[in-house]
């Protein structure tokens, strides 16, 4: 799967939906563990044979940067954009969970940015500005409504920090990525934030500017498929 043509959902995430994909989020599949050479490993294997997928998103701890950004971009993206399609989540609650993702895909896509490999320097402009800096912008937006809201700079790294784990513990199989409860006052203002974007701000599913579909990077493409195994194994950097 190309960087330009990620889906933010498909059938196999959600049984019994057909693919949805008004923006371009990225699609994570998680990869099987690997047990090591001499150990046993403790399986009890479900009624029918089939092992069930292991939960959290593969590489957002890569000691490699460059790597770990991108794996938090593209699976906030992801569970962002499976929410809104199969989440049957009413438009505010549907803001409220964007509100809490927003500084994960604020710092990811500077951590992008300030990592970028030499090498790829040829592409580094169309992919910042043109691919990964649409939902970079939103998020910008994003952080603002949190601040006119009473939001200060402390709670969005601790809505960062909520959100880090929620993808740490992410189940492939729920619509809707789980995440810790936020204290009540913590909550009452990202929910005073989430009615104020939602009234002004067109929603994530439906915004025309984060249609990236056209951008082409394949060197971008090949190297993530190389240097990050983590986030290959997810699909991201495949050549369309």
């Amino acid at each position: 799967m190309g960087l330009s043509g990620l889906t933010a959902c498909s059938d196999d995430q959600v049984s019994g939906s057909s693919s949805v994909a008004t923006t371009s989020a990225t699609a994570v599949a998680v990869s099987q563990p690997v047990v090591g050479a001499g150990t046993l490993p403790n399986v009890t294997e479900p009624r029918g044979g089939i092992e069930p997928e292991p939960t959290g998103v593969p590489g957002i701890d890569d000691l490699n940067p460059f790597c770990a950004s991108w794996a938090v971009y593209s699976s906030t993206l992801q569970a962002i954009g499976v929410a809104n399609a199969f989440g049957e989540l009413p438009s505010v609650e549907a803001v409220h969970l964007e509100l809490i993702a927003s500084a994960s895909i604020n710092a990811a896509v500077g951590g992008i940015g300030s990592r970028w490999p030499a090498v790829l320097v040829g592409e580094r402009s169309v992919v910042l500005t043109d691919l990964v800096g649409p939902y970079g912008r939103r998020a910008e937006k994003a952080l603002a409504a949190l601040r006119d809201a009473g939001v200060t700079d402390a709670e969005i790294d601790e809505l960062q920090l909520i959100w880090g784990q929620a993808l740490r513990d992410r189940d492939p199989a729920a619509p809707v990525i789980r995440m810790a409860p936020l204290r009540a006052d913590l909550d009452a203002r990202v929910s005073a934030a989430a009615v104020a974007f939602d009234a002004a701000v067109t929603p994530f599913a439906d915004d025309p500017s984060l249609i990236v579909d056209t951008v082409v990077s394949p060197d971008t493409d090949a190297y993530l498929a190389v240097t990050c195994p983590e986030l290959a194994s997810s699909g991201v950097g495949d050549a369309v």
